[in-house]
């Protein structure tokens, strides 16, 4: 990923603070009313505010860090979906829930430049996740 989408995405991020418990349930909640499924790669008790925090951040966090720690993450998260018979239309709908709940919940704050910023990086986490479950089938 480019220094610039990585550093957008990482701006917008900064706004969630102070508002992180609201927008991880925000974004669960969602998440599992599109696709309930997709709760099987969670833990059995992430209705649990604390644990959705905590995974959400699990999330949001590898843009925090280095390309390779990014890389790594994404390619696990394809690789476990694959093992739960998802593929990359669950992908696809866990980035756009996750980008929809960031604009939504900080839509005063949101600017044009952070929207191509996050569909610049889900059109490459995608293609990453691919790969990890390329590794299940591997």
């Amino acid at each position: 990923m480019d220094h610039m989408t990585r550093s957008r995405c990482k701006r917008s991020l900064h706004l969630l603070v102070g508002r992180e418990q609201e927008v991880a349930s925000a974004f669960f909640s969602l998440l599992f009313a599109r696709v309930p499924e997709m709760r099987v790669i969670f833990p059995g008790d992430i209705e649990n505010p604390a644990v959705q925090l905590q995974w959400f951040y699990r999330m949001v966090i590898a843009f925090a860090g280095n390309d390779a720690m990014l890389v790594n993450k994404l390619r696990l998260i394809g690789f476990r979906m694959a093992m739960r018979g998802m593929d990359r239309r669950h992908c696809e709908v866990l980035a756009n829930t996750l980008i929809g709940t960031l604009q939504r919940h900080l839509c005063g704050s949101w600017q044009s430049d952070y929207s191509h910023a996050w569909r610049n990086a889900k059109a490459e986490a995608l293609d990453i996740m691919e790969d990890g479950a390329g590794l299940m089938a591997a």
